[in-house]
């Protein structure tokens, strides 16, 4: 997949660099960050005795660098292990990239020659987490990402000027509905004829926006959406709304890409209309598919086919990565006596709407598979029926060669 051509790509490719993990996303195989040494603490997920006192032997202007850089650490580090996609985080069985690749294409024509530019400005904690929208906008969009505490970063903002002569000379402004923030569209008609418009939007919760507010420099004007109090969000089913005008960075970024057009150049309206449904589509299928990976139903009207592809594309990676781990299992409980004692007693192994037996190492396969799901939607007895209160559970290393043989 290509990088080259789109800065958000660039973007996540330099920050796994700066962690000390180069080959993520590289389609080559992640070599595991140092397991001693002070390189080593920046891969802890928690802050460990010896991560404290390394922090507190740091001199007081780099400690938040280095928190900021442990925790980006951590989360790479997890995602690759994980197979997690770098540029859509999803996992690459259930990767997205196609889409928002088509949704790309589909604007990325008249986004290139538009007169407006965006950058996102990430919270370190946004990173790689699954209910973030942010990403999503900046890859259709080809943002830059910026998170404050990496050094190269900050210095981009410290030097942000009003007026980018070295870009094109656009004016930049930066998204928050603090205190005395004009409009997004009053803003951009107070511009002269022909200047264009650099976006900074801030991408974390409210409380990280805030704190991303205050680093970014003052001089730089602060704009507000005009967002209607009877919008629903797109995003309620991932994410509580905590305010009555709040909604996700991706639809900020639609809202204020299409306010922004709008209130430039009044022949934009097509050009703005096709960007607001590009990335309102995409949010659909982000927060759908996202639902579906946790076992919901969907929020939005897709096509059923599309849907039933979805579903059954999950159910097939979970079987795989459960069949995966029960190998594993398998192995130890043949070659380690200690790990043998683990698999007593099997407790679960009756599913009460089949009426069946299930091995206990098998039941999660089973609830996933397609004639518990039909079972489900039947009046079915909830009590074991005499064949399978007199039925045998067979132990675990028989029931699983047999799996094995069977498959």
């Amino acid at each position: 997949m290509s990088i080259k051509g789109n800065p958000y790509k660039e973007s996540m490719r330099r920050l796994v660099t700066y962690v000390g993990l180069p080959d993520y996303g590289t389609g080559q195989t992640v070599c595991p960050p140092p397991s001693t040494g002070t390189e080593a603490l920046y891969f802890q997920t928690s802050e460990s005795p010896e991560w404290r006192a390394h922090l507190e032997s740091l001199p007081c202007g780099e400690r938040h660098k280095a928190s900021v850089r442990r925790r980006l650490s951590a989360r790479l580090w997890f995602a690759a292990q994980n197979d997690l996609c770098l540029w859509c985080w999803f996992t690459r069985s259930m990767c997205m990239c196609p889409q928002l690749e088509q949704h790309r294409a589909q604007i990325v024509s008249d986004q290139l020659h538009s007169d407006v530019k965006v950058t996102m400005v990430m919270h370190a904690a946004e990173m790689m987490r699954a209910t973030n929208s942010g990403h999503i906008a900046a890859f259709i969009l080809g943002a830059s990402v910026r998170v404050w505490g990496v050094e190269e970063d900050d210095l981009y903002l410290e030097g942000l000027s009003v007026v980018d002569e070295e870009d094109s000379g656009f004016c930049i402004a930066s998204l928050y509905p603090e205190s005395g923030a004009m409009l997004v569209e009053n803003f951009v008609q107070s511009l002269f004829q022909g200047q264009k418009v650099h976006l900074l939007l801030s991408d974390g919760t409210w409380g990280q926006a805030n704190s991303l507010n205050r680093h970014i420099p003052q001089h730089i004007p602060r704009v507000a959406l005009d967002v209607d109090g009877s919008y629903t969000s797109l995003f309620k089913a991932l994410r509580k709304r905590t305010r009555e005008t709040g909604v996700s960075t991706l639809e900020a970024t639609a809202m204020a890409m299409e306010q922004c057009l709008r209130g430039l150049n009044s022949d934009s309206t097509e050009t703005a209309s096709s960007i607001m449904s590009v990335l309102t589509t995409a949010m659909k299928q982000f927060v759908d598919l996202r639902c579906l990976l946790k076992f919901r139903d969907v929020c939005f009207g897709q096509e059923k086919a599309v849907v039933s592809s979805f579903i059954e594309q999950r159910d097939a990676c979970r079987r795989s990565a459960s069949l995966d781990r029960l190998r594993i299992l398998h192995q130890k409980a043949c070659n380690d006596p200690e790990a043998r004692k683990l698999l007593l007693p099997p407790v679960l192994n009756y599913c009460y709407t089949c009426d069946v037996v299930v091995g206990w190492h098998r039941m999660v396969e089973h609830a996933l598979g397609r004639s518990h799901r039909e079972a489900l939607g039947e009046s079915l007895p909830s009590t074991p029926s005499e064949w399978s209160r007199n039925r045998v559970c067979t132990p675990y290393p028989i029931t699983f060669n047999g799996y094995l043989n069977s498959k």
